[in-house]
């Protein structure tokens, strides 16, 4: 019986789940954009993504093309959604340096000594085993798995940041709720994947484990998508129970311009004699008794 159907089916989940994970950047991006703020976005995480998805980037390109240094197996798809990744994570990055941050004025030391180490133990793997040669590196310790491994420790700690930012705030507003709701979909869709080359490898190979043979199983695709699912639950418990319809209205943070503008000239923001001095005094002159628009004065 052939079962060529399962590996059909896995690949068109990976193609799903691609364009899921990719798209969850997009709302952020836009947000942060519309906004003109990445007050309520960590700008540890944005710090910890781009350095990630670099280093998943490296890792997916050397196994997708040289499939035995032990990164598992590799799609089209997972290499697509690393160098797309990178590139939007740099988007968000960018615009931490360029919007106004709120509260958040520098990135966290702890962020920053953690890029260092990882960064000087890639470059340091890499001499030993590319430049010197020495012939002693175990293939588990090769550059393209430290990458992985790089990657697999910034995805445990890159959502922290922000999971403590909301509650420090008391508010997700600043967090794109669309990006959880993909992010959680290309997360569950990525373990999905996963589970039916399982199940085809079972069926027509009578390997049932689920973290394959040998260098079959791609640990860093699987750590990527259940952290992310662990995270967005808790994301979401924060938007729809903890923090619900709670707003930060702290500098550049305001959801709303033109709400936040118009709240700010009613009675219900400042007391009734303010609200009268401020139509009085911005209304324009429109020679009606009572009203005068240069002396901003009210003459009865």
């Amino acid at each position: 019986m052939s079962y060529a159907y399962l590996d059909v089916i896995s690949q068109i989940i990976g193609w799903v789940y691609f364009f899921a994970w990719s798209f969850s950047f997009y709302p952020q991006v836009l947000l942060n954009y519309r906004k003109k703020s990445v007050a309520g976005f960590s700008l540890e995480f944005a710090l910890l993504n781009v350095s990630g998805f670099f280093f998943y980037s490296l890792y997916s390109m050397g196994g997708f093309i040289y499939p035995h240094l032990g990164t598992g197996e590799i799609k089209p798809n997972d290499l697509f959604f690393a160098f797309h990744a990178f590139s939007l994570a740099s988007i968000q990055l960018s615009q931490a340096y360029i919007y106004e941050r709120g509260q958040q004025k520098t990135f966290a030391l702890w962020a920053v000594v953690l890029l260092i180490v990882e960064w000087i133990t890639l470059i340091v793997v890499f001499l030993l085993e590319g430049v010197i040669n020495i012939g002693v590196m175990p293939q588990a310790f090769n550059t393209f798995r430290v990458a992985g491994y790089n990657k697999a420790i910034i995805t445990f700690l890159k959502y922290v940041p922000q999971v403590w930012l909301n509650c420090k705030r008391k508010s997700t507003q600043g967090w794109s709720i669309l990006n959880i709701f993909l992010d959680f979909t290309g997360g569950s869709l990525s373990i999905l994947q996963q589970v039916l080359d399982m199940v085809y490898n079972g069926l027509t190979e009578g390997n049932w484990s689920f973290f394959g043979s040998g260098d079959g199983f791609n640990i860093v695709k699987f750590m990527l998508g259940v952290m992310s699912i662990f995270f967005d639950i808790i994301f979401m418990i924060q938007h729809f129970i903890l923090f619900r319809g709670n707003h930060n209205q702290e500098q550049g943070d305001t959801s709303d311009p033109l709400i936040t503008r118009a709240n700010k000239f009613t009675p219900l923001a400042e007391d009734e004699e303010d609200y009268e001095d401020r139509v009085l005094r911005d209304s324009p002159k429109d020679g009606k008794k009572g009203i005068n628009n240069t002396s901003g004065s009210y003459k009865g």
